[in-house]
């Protein structure tokens, strides 16, 4: 009966339908509370419904329930990181996240570069949560400011629960209002910094790494770049201790050795010109 309801909710997912989809897999874990697949299906819908806190029970459910060195558990991380930044949790996602990564590098697991994403992802985070308390810091008037606008945003989507829950409007056009109201107050939050920079002549102003710069393994800035055979390019000991390890490019997952990687040049000397000029990045 519950692997019945599974695969109902399968078939509504596939639709689009992720309501539906969402009550008919909690109906199956109501019959079988035991099977983490039943959990992991509902954080998938979840996510596509943005309700991050449900992700995040959903996908802890489903990791108690294979065991955390169980490497089917490792798909569950990946939701579960995904949650916490969308949470605003970022230390925990990196916590979790890197536990995970180095895991799926022992097991050889297809979720590694997913895991690496998300790491990158946390980390990304959390630099952006130190770069928000530095210009603060700097200036109270954009602290203050700026908590104006988060103010308002916590109203207005607060405002916008209260109307789904009354069903005054439906799933899918909360969730696009909600993300068009977030878009427009981080907008706002830019164009605030990029005034207090221009009036400040560049004293206050967001240090960002670029993305092509960080290594997607050690999630440093790169200081000796090489390239795969795919194509990517890597720091050499990230990469090294990667490929001695598993025996795979991280991205492709085809065999590869470490005869098989080639320096960047260009890329290192990009690498060099920005840690020249921007010497806080060493510890990004």
């Amino acid at each position: 009966m519950a692997q019945e309801l599974k695969k109902k909710g399968n078939e509504f997912f596939k639709e689009g339908d992720y309501v539906s989809a969402e009550d008919y897999y909690s109906q199956a874990i109501a019959k079988d509370p035991r099977d983490a697949t039943f959990y992991t299906n509902r954080a998938v819908t979840r996510i596509k419904l943005e309700k991050w806190e449900d992700v995040e029970h959903d996908a802890r459910a489903a990791i108690n329930i294979y065991g955390e060195k169980d490497p089917a558990s490792l798909k569950s991380s990946v939701y579960l990181a995904q949650a916490l930044l969308a949470l605003n949790r970022p230390q925990e996602a990196y916590d979790l996240t890197i536990t995970a990564y180095q895991f799926s590098l022992d097991v050889k697991h297809i979720q590694t570069e997913k895991l690496s994403g998300m790491l990158l992802r946390a980390k990304k985070a959390l630099w952006e949560a130190r770069e928000t308390a530095r210009l603060h810091e700097m200036d109270e008037t954009l602290k203050s400011l700026e908590e104006l606008i988060n103010a308002d945003l916590a109203r207005v989507e607060a405002e916008l629960a209260s109307q789904l829950e009354k069903k005054e409007i439906g799933e899918v056009g909360y969730r696009e209002d909600l993300g068009a109201l977030r878009e427009d107050a981080q907008k706002k939050i830019q164009h605030i910094r990029e005034a207090f920079r221009i009036s400040s002549k560049g004293d206050i102003q967001e240090r960002v790494v670029p993305d092509y710069l960080i290594d997607g393994i050690t999630f440093e800035v790169m200081h000796d770049p090489v390239m795969t055979p795919s194509g990517a390019s890597f720091d050499r000991s990230g990469i090294v201790k990667y490929v001695e390890k598993a025996g795979v490019d991280p991205l492709t997952r085809e065999p590869m050795s470490v005869k098989d990687l080639r320096p960047n040049y260009a890329l290192k000397a990009a690498c060099e010109e920005f840690l020249n000029k921007n010497g806080w990045a060493v510890d990004w």
